[in-house]
């Protein structure tokens, strides 16, 4: 039902408020501390042990002393038209004829949507995580993707993954995860294979 989704993404939205990092230094990132990694990528060691992560890429939407979150970025549902997915959230496509991709995200609220963007698009409810990246839980995007007023790059996920305070750091402690910078290609995908083949297929350093 569409007042359930509505409902799913306001609750989405709540939880990543709930986790927003203190207004310290520019674009918000947390001051003096290097412990923490907003808007860098998450590599998932070869040898991690939960296999809902296996060879996952994680973007880094927010870390800080109450904990992370991020969505994964290489792991696709699958790829429609941009009309049908509208249509499912109660919205009129009218003449939209492109095509989208869906991510799973990760394993927490997994029918709730999620959307990283470039930053070059600007709305009430997008926050930017860096200069060069968004995020909202607004579907509303997708009526301006389809009239031609959306961002450059677009990626729509459903559901997300958490980390409670020091789990996150705690994990990576373990060896189960390493961490790369982004950038475009890597985030949004270009055509040129699955991020975490490429990212570790480059390190001069066994992840």
């Amino acid at each position: 039902m569409l007042t359930k989704r509505i409902l799913s993404f306001l609750l989405i939205f709540v939880v990543f408020a709930a986790y927003a990092r203190p207004n310290s230094g520019a674009h918000g990132q947390v001051a003096d501390r290097s412990d923490y990694f907003p808007g860098q990528l998450l590599v998932a060691s070869p040898k991690m042990r939960d296999p809902r992560f296996h060879k996952s890429v994680v973007y880094l939407v927010e870390h800080n002393a109450k904990g992370a979150l991020g969505v994964i970025v290489n792991k696709i549902y699958g790829k429609g038209r941009l009309a049908k997915l509208m249509e499912g959230f109660g919205m009129t496509p009218g003449s939209a004829e492109e095509r989208i991709t869906l991510h799973f995200g990760g394993p927490v609220a997994a029918d709730g949507a999620f959307i990283l963007h470039t930053g070059d698009y600007k709305a009430a409810r997008s926050r930017p995580v860096d200069k060069a990246i968004s995020f909202t839980t607004d579907t509303r995007i997708l009526k301006d993707v389809a009239a031609g007023k959306g961002p450059r790059r677009l990626l729509f996920v459903l559901g997300y993954a958490g980390w409670s305070a020091g789990q996150l750091q705690d994990e990576m402690a373990r060896g189960d995860w390493s961490l790369a910078k982004p950038d475009e290609g890597l985030v949004f995908g270009d055509g040129k294979g699955d991020a975490w083949e490429r990212i570790v297929g480059a390190s001069e350093v066994p992840l």
